[in-house]
């Protein structure tokens, strides 16, 4: 068995605007794996979809093993670690498309119901339209319409097939937004960092996020933050630098500004005053 591998990247459009797109494919391929081979990514910027023709392997994602044997096929959204490896004895063929845009977070709901892998009845099926992309592929406008195109067909014939395509997108980046947030207020994040995650402008986001929540993205990150860190500063007691660092600063003096701000008191006189009381969190 030969190692085969044919892909496309799109170059035509500015990676910044793919974002803002609708929904555009950022890559495809086809690829036959050698036995035992394996692949491993902390996250990707855009989201992926994998359809296994041939063989088998295994899926890793979220600290949890899938055995995937042909006609099957996976999700990795942006943002998340994932690994796969092709069986020693039949390893896997598999075609895949890669892309992202405002439309394109679907993908993230069934993330939310940790529901990665599905059967499908025909593999090759997608595996045709997506070689039918790799020949249309090249670096002109008319190219860059016809492969999106057929990118929109496979969407529509895998939605009429598994349905993951069923509920708003609006609907659903708020929840995104905040399930990010709640993951990742310990981390130095930023609003361009969340918007990313949920694959949309930041603007787009915070009119978004502030229709659903009748907040903005920031004020519910600083909200996060200072209701964690009064959890540490009234159950623990960690130093005000490592207080800071646990909800996502590099020092702890523009931490305590940034805490006096929002509560009119700094960390220590806080805890001082309210370490015995059970209802000033």
């Amino acid at each position: 068995m030969e190692h085969f591998l044919k892909q496309y990247t799109d170059r035509f459009t500015d990676f910044s605007n793919k974002h803002i797109s609708d929904l555009i494919l950022y890559s495809g391929g086809i690829e036959q794996c050698l036995p035992n081979y394996s692949y491993s990514l902390k996250s990707r910027d855009y989201h992926l979809i994998t359809f296994v023709s041939q063989g088998k392997g295994t899926f890793e994602i979220e600290d949890k093993v899938y055995d995937i044997k042909a006609n099957q096929l996976f999700i990795i959204p942006s943002g998340y670690w994932f690994k796969y490896t092709a069986d020693a004895d039949e390893p896997w063929r598999y075609s895949w498309i890669g892309f992202l845009g405002i439309k394109s977070n679907f993908i993230y709901q069934a993330a939310e119901r940790h529901q990665f892998v599905y059967d499908c009845q025909n593999a090759k099926q997608y595996e045709k339209i997506i070689a039918t992309i790799l020949e249309s592929s090249g670096d002109t406008f008319s190219s860059f319409l016809k492969i999106n195109g057929l990118m929109y067909s496979l969407l529509g014939d895998l939605t009429e097939e598994i349905g993951i395509l069923n509920q708003s997108t609006n609907q659903q980046l708020s929840t995104l937004a905040r399930h990010f947030m709640d993951l990742h207020y310990h981390d130095p994040i930023q609003m361009t960092d969340v918007a990313e995650f949920v694959g949309v402008h930041p603007n787009y986001l915070a009119t978004i996020f502030k229709k659903e929540t009748n907040t903005t993205p920031k004020n519910y990150l600083t909200s996060l933050r200072i209701r964690k860190a009064k959890e540490l500063l009234l159950e623990t007691r960690d130093s005000v630098s490592y207080v800071s660092q646990s909800v996502g600063f590099s020092d702890s003096l523009t931490f305590s500004k940034f805490f006096k701000k929002e509560t009119g008191l700094s960390p220590l006189h806080y805890r001082k005053e309210f370490q015995h009381d059970p209802h000033s969190i």
